[in-house]
């Protein structure tokens, strides 16, 4: 997949889980194409230390640090509004942030609330929320593109990973209900899913699998590179066709969308589609509508963080 690269001088974007894998090399990237960045992570040393080598790559004060939990939607209002103090607006949004913790070989583990549900409030509930700031930002600066990062496991099931496929599934669905998102606020949806990459993240989850019979099985499993991940955030960016799409990012520097499964057609008759289509219109204004109110309302409860 080859389009055209597009140079960013004067966008601004967000990318969050950015102080180490793909978030910074993606950052790095953004800002070498003339974007100003700011790196979201939990991490305050590794977000710090990113901000300051793309700053000094760049020669330039182009990028800032801001902590940020993204399971919680006051810090994700306090990125958003830093990020308009500091460069104006926002119009890109990378939400990047992710964890393996808990979701390997658990379906068997003990029954712990608090660690069940951690990697589905940071791989999913983190895009969700995040996904719903980033409309009302990217909706006052006039549009944007999100870019929302899945994985190859949102299209595989594999009993060792269970949860982690489940919380990337979840990614994708959310992904591909944006369809009408452009005619509404001309704000794009899109996502990644890479292959496996060699990143920091394994280590993170290495001691959940070491009892597996096929334990080591990483030795030969391919790997994505980082630059072939980079360029599929990129695509999404620089390919204005693409609203609602899973990009692959596989080994082989291969990147390419992953089709959408057909509809069931028990589930569709020629007088629904008829019903969808004559509606079409009415369902853009009423979704106007609904933006214009929760702007409003965000625009009155919040305050500057």
């Amino acid at each position: 997949m080859t389009v055209e690269e597009k140079n960013l001088s004067g966008k601004v974007a967000v990318v969050t889980g950015a102080a180490s894998g793909i978030g910074k090399a993606t950052a790095t990237a953004l800002a070498e194409r003339g974007a100003k960045v700011v790196i979201a992570d939990v991490a305050e040393d590794g977000g710090e230390a990113a901000a300051q080598e793309i700053n000094a790559k760049i020669g330039s004060h182009v990028a800032i640090f801001q902590k940020t939990n993204v399971t919680k939607y006051k810090d994700y209002i306090a990125l958003f509004q830093r990020t308009e103090r500091e460069f104006g607006g926002v119009d890109i949004v990378f939400l990047n942030a992710g964890t393996g913790k808990g979701g390997f070989v658990s379906a068997f583990k003990d029954l712990d609330d608090e660690n069940d549900e951690f990697m589905i409030n940071v791989n999913t509930m983190g895009v969700i929320k995040g996904t719903k700031v980033a409309i009302l930002h990217l909706a006052k600066r006039g549009g944007g593109v999100i870019i929302n990062t899945a994985s190859t496991g949102a299209f595989n099931a594999d009993l060792d990973i269970a949860a982690y496929c489940a919380s990337k599934h979840a990614v994708v669905g959310w992904t591909r209900s944006f369809d009408l998102l452009p005619q509404i606020a001309n704000i794009r949806v899109n996502a990644v899913c890479p292959g496996g990459v060699a990143t920091n993240f394994g280590a993170a989850i290495i001691d959940e699998m070491r009892d597996l019979p096929l334990f080591g099985r990483g030795e030969v499993i391919p790997l994505t590179k980082m630059e072939t991940v980079v360029r599929a955030v990129l695509t999404c960016i620089d390919d204005e066709s693409l609203k609602g799409e899973t990009l692959l990012a596989l080994p082989g520097d291969i990147v390419r969308a992953q089709p959408r499964p057909e509809q069931i057609p028990e589930n569709v008759t020629p007088e629904l589609i008829e019903l969808y289509t004559s509606n079409a219109s009415k369902n853009i204004d009423y979704y106007k509508g609904l933006l214009n109110k929760a702007l409003d309302k965000y625009d009155n409860s919040t305050t500057e963080v």
